[in-house]
Parts: structure tokens; sequence; C-alpha cells
């Protein structure tokens, strides 16, 4: 009988081991870390472990030097960065969902496009349970992806960027993070915007885009605290900067139907305040914000946008959309439709069903910097994880034209 009761007692703890996704990587030889998925298509992989650290610098460098053999011609180089419950794996199972799902739309992109298209994935333990994907590992995984979101993070991308800008200045850079990978994201590169924009302000230097990593970078349904975001807001408006080179530095585009967003997160956010082991979203002084009436009622208070997304903080709200008209699109038109879609203070965008403006709040607002913070209707992402359909990469084309 003793023997049977500890052999009970052991089998959770050789359940939940066996149960755990990959620690060292997924794709660390050379023939895993670089793909070909079409004659003018490519992706290649680099990745990032649980404490935030590079696992192999030597996996960045062949991707870097990938995207120098592959800028031949004008490279259009998309890096992203997923979220929770995905990584670089190759079975559904340990969460190669989204792995999937990417390497489909480089290949439609590279058609629609008609030029030479480079992914980069960025991946992560963003599921650390394979048997588990119903939610248990969320908060560890939050307080991984700030880890992730830290140094190594931020070498990574600067160093995808500057490749890419440096092997032909006409390549296009695109920077995306979905989810917990938007948080990542937006951590990653938060400071180090903020540190150029300080030291070019004290010189008298104007912004250019050459100077940043990507010519845009994009947040989807980004899992992070809007108090962040008001952060990066300050940078900008305490020094009048108002665009680069006439539009957006960074996005966020949240859909108003993402219910993971807008409901589950701010939950978890209330469970991490009240209950013992769950306290990753709160500092020791959690519940004591600091308050300027004048200021607040533009922009919002430390509390309110402390217990929201960045997506679902209306006050930070940089434009809002309404529909014009219903159509049919192929993705080929999509993409080819939207490569112009600046229209006065805001921009147009054509999906696969209807066309939607997008246009600077009526009323006073606080968010005129070029950090965008922009809700989306729920056709162009119908859930938290439906990013990648043609309506959203007609979206992406109208995004990067707004950057030329």
């Amino acid at each position: 009988m003793t023997a049977m009761r500890i052999i009970l007692c052991l089998l959770p703890l050789w359940f939940l081991n066996s149960a755990c996704t990959h620690t060292s990587g997924y794709r660390q030889t050379p023939e895993l870390t670089l793909e070909k998925l079409d004659p003018k298509v490519s992706l290649g992989h680099v990745e990032i472990d649980d404490q935030g650290e590079l696992i192999s610098f030597d996996q960045l460098k062949r991707v870097t030097a990938m995207i120098e053999a592959e800028s031949t011609e004008p490279l259009l180089l998309v890096v992203y960065i997923h979220g929770w419950n995905h990584n670089a794996s190759e079975r559904l199972i340990t969460g190669a969902g989204d792995l999937h799902d990417f390497r489909e739309m480089l290949k439609d992109l590279g058609k629609a496009s008609g030029r030479k298209v480079m992914g980069v994935f960025v991946s992560w333990r963003g599921r650390s349970l394979a048997t588990f994907p119903i939610g248990v590992d969320y908060f560890h995984r939050h307080a991984a992806a700030r880890r992730v979101g830290g140094v190594s993070g931020t070498e990574v991308l600067h160093e995808l960027g500057a490749a890419a800008r440096g092997a032909n200045s006409k390549n296009r850079i695109v920077m995306i993070g979905h989810s917990l990978g938007g948080a990542i994201l937006e951590s990653a590169m938060a400071e180090s915007i903020s540190a150029r924009v300080a030291m070019d302000s004290a010189r008298g230097r104007k912004l250019m885009r050459k100077d940043f990593p990507a010519d845009l970078m994009v947040s989807i349904n980004s899992a992070e605290s809007a108090i962040y975001a008001r952060q990066l807001l300050s940078t900008f408006k305490n020094r009048g900067i108002k665009n680069v080179e006439g539009g957006p530095l960074m996005v966020s585009l949240t859909s108003q139907r993402d219910f993971i967003t807008s409901v589950f997160w701010p939950m978890g956010n209330l469970m991490g305040r009240w209950v013992p082991g769950l306290n990753f979203f709160n500092t020791g002084v959690a519940g004591m914000y600091r308050r300027n009436p004048k200021s607040d009622k533009l922009r919002g208070g430390q509390a309110a946008a402390h217990r929201s997304t960045v997506g679902h903080f209306k006050p930070l709200f940089s434009h809002e959309f309404e529909k014009l008209k219903n159509q049919k699109r192929s993705l080929k038109e999509l993409y080819w439709d939207n490569r112009d879609a600046r229209e006065l203070d805001g921009f147009l965008v054509r999906g696969e069903q209807e066309v939607y403006r997008f246009s600077r709040p009526k009323k006073p607002y606080y968010n005129d910097t070029p950090y965008w913070i922009v809700p989306i209707p729920g056709t162009f992402i119908r859930s938290h994880h439906d990013q990648w359909n043609p309506n959203f990469v007609g979206l992406l084309a109208a995004m990067m034209s707004l950057t030329r």
C-alpha cells in the first residue's frame, strides 16, 4: 500500500514533466533555421529561451546572412513574434499552429505582391505545457513574455532591421507581434524608441524612419497594459512629435471582437491583484496611482490604464472607423488596392467585402503621435487568433503605404 501511495504521488509530477514543451528550442540546426517556401519566398527562425536569453547567436547570424543573400533585389521583410500557446515546433499539440499559418501567409503575400518576400519567425516558449492548451499557464507565460521583450528581444529586432537596411536601401521592413508577442514587440522597441526620441530631440535633429529597425511596427490584439502605451505616448507628446516623415512609426491594432483582451485580460489583472501567487501584473504599490485631474480628463487615469489593454482603452485611441460600402475583392486585388491608403487626416482600407475609413476623432483627443492606437472592426480579425486572413493582410498593406 505504501509503494502504491508513493507511485500515485509521483505520477502527477511525471505527467507534468512529460507534458512540458522544449526549453532549448526547436530549430537550432542550419537546415531547420532557414527554409525556402517558394522561389521568391523564404523563412528564417530566431529562438529566445524562457529566461529571455538568445538561445544561439549563430542562429541569428544565419538569418541575417540569409537576409543579405535575399536582398539582391528589393525585399519585403516580415518579422513576426507569436503569442501565447505557440512556438516553433511542427506539431499542433505542442504549439505549431501560428507557424503553419505564417508560412501560408508569406506564400500568399509573395504571389499577391509579385515581389521577393522573407519572413523571420521570432519564437519563444509561448506554450509551456503540451497537453494543457486551455489556459493554465497564462500567468507565467505573461511573465516570460516580459523577459523575452528585454535585452535579447531588443538585440534581435535591431540586428534584423539593420541587416535588411544595410543589404539594400530599397528593402521594406515590417515587424509584427500578436497578443503576448505584441507585448514583447512593444516592450523591446518602446525603450529604444524613447531613447532615440530623447537624444535626437536634445540634439535638435529630426526623426528619420531609417534610424529605426523597421519602417513600421505593428502589435495585433496586444495583451499588454495601456499604462506602457501612455508612457511612450508621453515621450512623443512632451517633445511635440506628431509623425515620422509624415506617417506612423508604431501601430497597435485591436479587433473589437477580441474577447481575450477586452474581458479575460482585465479579469486576470483583477486576479493578479488579489490572489496570492498570481501577482505578475502588479508592483508593490499596486492600487497607488498618481492623479492629475486636468491631464487625466483627456488621456485617462493611471488606474484605468493599468486595468485595461492598450486596444480597449479609448482615451488613447488615435483613430475611429466607419463603414463606407460593400465590395468583393481577391487577396491580390486587396494588396494592390491598399498600396495608397492615405486620405486627408486618415486612411481608407479596402477589404474582401467592405471598405472602411479610419479618421481622427472629431472631439478633442490625446493621441496625435507617431504611435497610433487603432480599434478595428471585427471583419478584419474575427477573434483573438484570426490575424492572417486576407482582410487583415490588406489592412497591413494599407498601413505600410502610410510609411513611404
